[in-house]
């Protein structure tokens, strides 16, 4: 039988957003959105449900969803929203790739008095996160 394979669009504070019918892959995205809300609750000292809004703000949808996503109740995650935890990912990272640079740059000039393994450490960290970051970018 003929089916038609249709796509919706939808309007969201003023932008045309296209609703594909391609699905993203929940478990990269429950990934992402663990990534994203643990890092800011620990920049911030905080916890995951008071900065889930400030997130949710940023990706423009609902806390809820970001829970939903992060506990797995979400079978289809729109290929916008996908886009927008992808780029906040990406910018966590390099947040993060920012902070092992500085250091990695203090450890070099205390020199002796910083342990070894901490620094061998931080650069494992550095290595790991720019390899993933490049991953993502491409």
């Amino acid at each position: 039988m003929w089916q038609r394979n249709y796509s919706m669009a939808s309007i969201r504070d003023g932008e045309v957003i296209q609703m594909s019918t391609a699905t993203a892959d929940l478990s990269t995205a429950h990934h992402f959105v663990t990534k994203i809300e643990n890092a800011e609750a620990n920049r911030n000292n905080r916890t995951v449900n008071e900065v889930r809004p400030e997130i949710a703000r940023k990706l423009k949808t609902a806390p809820g969803t970001l829970e939903n996503i992060r506990r797995f109740r979400s079978k289809v995650i729109p290929n916008w929203l996908m886009q927008r935890i992808r780029a906040e990912f990406v910018a966590v990272l390099q947040n993060e790739i920012q902070g092992l640079e500085h250091e990695v740059h203090l450890a070099r000039q205390v020199g002796s008095n910083y342990r070894d393994d901490t620094l061998a450490s931080a650069e494992a960290q550095l290595a790991a996160a720019r390899q993933i970051l490049m991953g993502e970018v491409k």
